[in-house]
């Protein structure tokens, strides 16, 4: 079974962001995954601190066993509204926390991170302002996940979405949501059963 962590990382509950990764899980669940969300949100946590912590994951907060989660998925899915031209704080707050997946080695080592290189990521966005602004977020952070593992990556946005809600004028990107996690599922099952 494909195992998919959802980190929410918007302040906000019932949000656009939130409503575009629900129905992205609901859909890989449909398909046969087992779905885990993280509430980042609801959670007490820090960021990145020196390797001399307190677990594997760093501090024994509420983001330790959502970092252990991601460890074992096959599929990371990672939602945020557009704040202030990035994702949200919170959402980078638990990102920088994923330091904890390098090897001590890292920066030489031609096999850095100790999520192996199978990995799958969607960014799910959603943003206020229209398509021509924002569309680079995976670009950015590109070079460290590149590290990480994350071998594929998809982004699903909502661009005009404002008010909780809007996105539901939008059936489209729903769509494509649904559309993009059943072939994510199948394709990492078929890639699982390779010999």
């Amino acid at each position: 079974m494909i195992r998919v962590v959802c980190l929410l990382g918007s302040p906000r509950a019932g949000g656009n962001s939130d409503m575009l990764a629900e129905r992205f899980c609901g859909a890989a669940a449909q398909a046969g995954a087992q779905i885990e969300t993280f509430a980042l949100r609801d959670m007490q946590f820090q960021g990145y601190t020196t390797p001399q912590a307190a677990t594997p994951y760093g501090p024994d907060d509420d983001l330790a066993p959502a970092l252990a989660a991601i460890k074992t998925a096959d599929l990371l899915v990672m939602s945020t509204p557009i704040y202030f031209c990035n994702m949200t704080g919170l959402l980078k707050q638990a990102f920088d926390r994923f330091f904890c997946f390098f090897k001590p080695d890292y920066v030489t080592n031609p096999e850095p991170s100790v999520l192996g290189r199978n990995k799958a990521l969607v960014l799910v966005q959603a943003q206020g302002e229209g398509p021509e602004r924002y569309g680079d977020l995976l670009d950015h952070y590109g070079p460290a996940l590149d590290k990480l593992g994350f071998a594929r990556r998809e982004v699903i946005r909502a661009c005009g979405v404002r008010a909780p809600g809007d996105l539901t004028a939008h059936p489209d990107i729903l769509q494509s949501a649904d559309t993009m996690a059943r072939q994510l599922v199948a394709d990492l099952e078929g890639k699982r059963n390779e010999p």
